[in-house]
């Protein structure tokens, strides 16, 4: 994948996060007006019914509420004295305290306690009950200009907090989606690898021919017995010995192309099951995301959260792929140095104790000794690829951590036996039962203790740490026992 396709990606990525950000921000904003004015008038309603009640009224015999303004109501007058008063404060003058509502009252009619009294039109001189009622009018300009001031103030800074969080917000939603921005790019690598390959396989089936030193029967022959050949890569038999050499040359091409297919299929198989399982747990928050989490902060954020963690558990499988086929297909490209595995452990030790606070660490190394010459020289000495050997260890170092309970006690040691390098990691774990201690090294098995204790992890680790240590002329020894422990042994040959 090149430069520009990798920039156009981040930039379509960029575009989305933008475009997404800006929706949430104007949902956002909706909302917070509409509850800005729900809140400004349910202030209003509340003075209100403060105000009727002062006058000693109450709901069931107030009438006839509403606001009037009188006839030299003017708005824009109004607006242009709150301004002067302003400009009278800063300039350190009385203000005439005039509202941007001047004008403007609160009227109601009140119900009391009434009389009974004889109407004068009537003959008889029976008394009928009159109620007493009462207009009344309150000043509302004070209330509504603070109100509405308030109301206009907090949204205007709403509107601000929306527009700057639609252009600085798309980088928060960006850094979440680069995890799946780099698995879209990864997948685009891996196809144009396999294109790549695919090529490659091509251009090795074209034979050479000399015309010179074969007849036109026998090239043909040889051509037939190459376009016979089918998907299972079986091999030519032409019998000519003048076509020998080429017979050979093929077939051992055939060979490593058969070889070479059966990584590429063990590679895909392996990749397709174990990356099934995180991008179903990703749509299925992606799902949850599109249907309630636009208006839900809480859902937002746990989908978000677990779509990183899948997409970054993603990225490390792929890795952890992509290293057993690279050594697969001897792509690797492996240092040859002496290395000193006794300071080798003493440094993975001061990493651990770093880095975990929850074990307890031990060391056993020997000390360093001196040759014919005097000079200071460690027993431990083997021939290798330090970063890798280091990555080996860690693997075993992770794998104890992992399985064994807080407070639980990992000793690393290195020694020697029988002129051979042990370097060693031992737990006090959970252990594995004797029934799989020969599959533990198996792709993608995990045993029954790691699955019970619900152990993240690939099933990965100890296939990449022992085709490091094969790759180093060694081996990886384990033993273990459930509810004991476990013990790793990397051997290697001395220098």
């Amino acid at each position: 994948m090149n430069t520009d396709t990798q920039k156009s990606a981040k930039k379509k990525s960029r575009s989305i996060a933008k475009r997404l950000n800006a929706s949430l921000k104007r949902r956002n904003l909706m909302r917070s007006l509409i509850a800005d004015v729900l809140i400004a008038a349910l202030f209003v309603v509340g003075w209100c019914l403060t105000v009727e009640g002062a006058a000693g009224g109450k709901l069931t015999n107030v009438a006839d509420r509403r606001f009037t303004v009188t006839e030299n109501f003017d708005l824009s007058h109004n607006f242009h004295m709150m301004v002067d008063d302003i400009r009278s404060i800063i300039s350190g003058n009385k203000p005439t305290g005039a509202t941007l509502f001047d004008g403007v009252y609160y009227c109601y009619t009140v119900t009391t306690d009434g009389t009974f009294s004889v109407m004068p039109d009537e003959s008889s001189a029976e008394q009928v009950y009159v109620p007493t009622t009462s207009d009344c009018k309150s000043d509302a300009s004070f209330v509504l200009t603070a109100i509405i001031g308030i109301t206009a103030v907090v949204a205007a800074l709403q509107i601000l907090a929306a527009i700057i969080g639609s252009l600085l917000g798309g980088r928060m939603i960006k850094r979440y989606l680069s995890p799946i921005d780099d698995i879209a790019i990864m997948a685009e690598k891996i196809s144009a690898e396999t294109e790549r390959r695919t090529t490659d396989q091509a251009h090795a089936r074209d034979v050479y021919r000399d015309d010179g030193e074969v007849t036109a029967d026998e090239l043909e022959s040889l051509t037939d017995a190459i376009d016979e050949i089918d998907d299972s890569c079986s091999r030519i038999e032409v019998h000519r010995s003048e076509l020998s050499g080429i017979e050979a040359a093929v077939n051992n091409m055939l060979r490593r192309l058969e070889e070479g297919k059966r990584k590429q299929i063990r590679f895909v198989d392996d990749a397709s099951h174990e990356l099934r399982t995180p991008i179903a747990i990703i749509q299925g928050y992606v799902n949850m995301l599109d249907r309630w989490g636009k208006d839900d902060p809480k859902i937002r954020d746990e989908a978000i959260a677990a779509i990183k963690n899948e997409a970054d558990h993603m990225k490390t499988l792929i890795d952890q792929l992509l290293f057993l086929a690279r050594g697969e297909m001897s792509r690797h490209v492996m240092e040859n140095k002496p290395i000193d595995c006794a300071m080798l452990m003493w440094e993975l030790l001061e990493e651990s104790r770093m880095l975990d606070k929850d074990h307890e660490y031990q060391i056993s190394a020997p000390d360093s000794e001196e040759n014919d010459d005097g000079e200071s020289v460690s027993p431990l000495m083997v021939m290798g690829d330090s970063a890798m050997l280091r990555q080996c260890m860690r693997i075993l170092r992770d794998n104890a951590v992992k399985y064994t309970p807080a407070g639980g006690r990992i000793t690393l040691k290195g020694y020697l036996r029988d002129s051979k390098v042990c370097l060693e990691v031992t737990d006090t774990g959970i252990g594995i039962p004797s029934g799989e201690l020969t599959r533990i090294f198996d792709r993608f098995y995990r045993g029954t203790n790691a699955r019970a204790d619900n152990t993240s992890g690939s099933g990965l680790g100890l296939s990449i740490a022992k085709w490091i240590a094969e790759e180093h002329g060694g081996q990886i020894e384990a033993l273990s026992s459930t509810g004991i422990g476990t013990k790793m042994t990397v051997v290697l040959e001395k220098m």
